[in-house]
């Protein structure tokens, strides 16, 4: 009797675990095509929301002061934050506040939330961007925990980012943010007018009712490469936290072994054959083309390694692009170097290089690129969003502080220029369209012996490459003492390695301390007008900008 019911009651509980373990949800959030929530975005104003914070004296937070670094603990202050110049260095001053809208109301008295500046190199800028954490996970604005409010100090026309956003929300295949024009006040004084984009992290993932532990990464300085700095442990974490998020910060999730498994993949796929399977395996064919086409409609160079997200959903291979950050996107062409109004401005990332190679996943790129324009990105709907932003943002911009720092000439001509400007972006990808691919450059000197060196330049459509090499000690290479054109690969005059790195030697006597400039210039030998030039950065000398040149100097 008692056997017969201690069975029973095993064999019920064995059941019915089995039944649970059985039903848990092993389903990825995302399979397929990555789709945004259209939900999300419909209680979206346009409007300006008035954020006003009060920082209390002597602020509950401690930090140095940012004149002394080396010196005691004090309450923050708003001085601390606003000299917080290094986004890399440990100086994080950090504030309490009192956050408040007219629909998020507290006493006065209550601090909710802490307050930082936000942003890299615009740090320097007099204007700061700055960031709100309210404290609580629980008592959210609108279902949004952090703001991050962005004065755009180098975005004249104050809505490059607003813009981008409010039309990748009709964009298939990537998702988009929620962004709003903020009027910011700081313990009764006026800051003007900031904007809003949402961040990317775990309420980004619930309101889109994905899984809050799924994986979430921000590109800082990463090339697709496996560097040490990303190595991980057997639980899948990293073995050195900081220097793993200084090349890409995790935002969510807890194993990062699937991370590195694709990187693996990605960089060990010999053929052509065999990273088109890998691909296939960890990105989305559609997420990925209409990211790239998205940039080069937008001119937004600044995707190399940094300024986008990688969403890998539990339980899934694939990794998603997220756009992110479109305040410097499409400034003028004699802004950027040949190779940036292109393809090539990719060439260096592996990831990139091997799919770009591919003459398929070129045309359904332009493809794209087209699509896009003729549907999404098109003159209309450009102008439906800029004539609602105009007399939202006028009032603010023409005024103190605002204007103290914009002149409404420039902002009047940054912001009528923004739709023929995409005209402009979509002409110069189309005019580098079988231009080569760009490469480094290199340059050694020894016993009399100087050499320049370059990598070989591809042509995606296999024809031949010749070069033009230059050197002089000036970067108008007059009086040039290297100056040699139509070089082959082929020829007497250079060196190939197994490996691709073409070399030219000269005999030469050079004064140590000597500073020099190399240029090479890759092109086809039976169709010059397709030319392309070095990656090497810009060299400005006399405010005279001058691109693809390598300065370097005899020891």
């Amino acid at each position: 009797m008692f056997k017969s019911i201690f069975i029973s009651i095993f064999l019920f509980f064995m059941i019915t675990g089995c039944s649970s373990y059985n039903d848990a949800d092993l389903s990825p959030s995302v399979i397929g095509d990555i789709k945004d929530s259209s939900i999300w975005y419909s209680d979206m104003k346009d409007d300006v929301l008035v954020i006003r914070v009060t920082i209390p004296e002597p602020n509950e937070y401690e930090c140095v002061a940012y004149d002394d670094l080396n010196g005691s603990l004090r309450p923050c202050t708003l001085e601390d934050v606003n000299n917080d110049i290094d986004a890399n260095d440990a100086y994080e001053p950090l504030l309490h506040i009192n956050m408040q809208t007219d629909d998020f109301l507290s006493s006065n008295e209550t601090m909710n939330a802490s307050f930082e500046q936000k942003g890299k190199t615009t740090r320097t800028a007099a204007q700061k961007s700055y960031r709100i954490k309210l404290d609580s996970s629980d008592i959210l604005y609108k279902k949004e925990r952090t703001f991050q409010l962005n004065k755009h100090p180098n975005d004249y026309s104050r809505v490059k980012n607003k813009l981008a956003f409010d039309l990748f929300r009709d964009i298939p295949n990537i998702t988009s943010l929620k962004t709003q024009f903020v009027n910011l006040w700081i313990n009764g004084n006026d800051y003007g007018l900031f904007s809003h984009v949402e961040k990317v992290g775990k309420e980004f993932l619930i309101n889109r009712g994905w899984n809050e532990d799924d994986n979430l990464y921000k590109a800082q300085e990463f090339a697709f490469k496996m560097v040490d700095a990303l190595k991980i442990d057997g639980a899948g974490q990293p073995i050195n936290p900081d220097l793993f998020d200084a090349v890409i910060e995790i935002e969510r999730g807890k194993d990062h072994t699937k991370f590195i498994e694709m990187l693996y993949a990605v960089n060990q796929s010999a053929t052509d054959a065999e990273f088109e399977k890998v691909f296939s395996r960890y990105f989305n064919r559609n997420n990925y083309i209409t990211w790239m086409a998205v940039n080069l409609i937008m001119a937004n160079k600044d995707t190399v390694s940094q300024n986008f997200y990688l969403y890998n959903p539990l339980y899934s291979d694939t990794f998603y692009f997220l756009p992110w950050d479109y305040d410097g996107a499409g400034r003028a062409t004699e802004e950027y170097a040949k190779w940036q109004l292109g393809i090539g401005a990719w060439w260096g990332i592996p990831l990139h290089k091997r799919f770009l190679k591919i003459k398929k996943n070129r045309e359904d790129l332009d493809l794209m690129v087209k699509q896009l324009r003729a549907k999404y990105v098109t003159p209309e709907t450009i102008q439906e969003r800029l004539d609602l932003y105009e007399p939202l943002i006028t009032p603010y911009l023409s005024v103190s502080p605002d204007l103290d720092e914009l002149s409404i000439t420039n902002w009047r001509y940054e912001f009528d220029i923004l739709i023929p400007r995409l005209d402009e972006n979509i002409q110069n990808y189309t005019d580098q369209i079988g231009s080569p691919m760009p490469f480094w450059q290199g340059s050694q000197y020894e016993e009399g012996i100087l050499t320049l060196s370059w990598e070989e330049s591809v042509d995606l459509e296999g024809d031949e490459i010749v070069y033009d090499v230059l050197c002089a000690d000036n970067p108008d290479f007059n009086n040039s003492i290297v100056n040699e054109v139509n070089l082959s690969v082929s020829g007497d005059k250079v060196q190939v390695t197994s490996w691709g790195t073409i070399s030219y030697e000269k005999e030469l006597v050079l004064p140590s301390g000597g500073k020099y400039f190399m240029k090479v210039t890759a092109k086809e030998k039976n169709n010059p007008q397709h030319y392309q030039i070095a990656f090497d950065k810009e060299v400005v000398i006399d405010t005279i900008t001058y691109f693809g040149l390598l300065e370097f100097t005899i020891d």
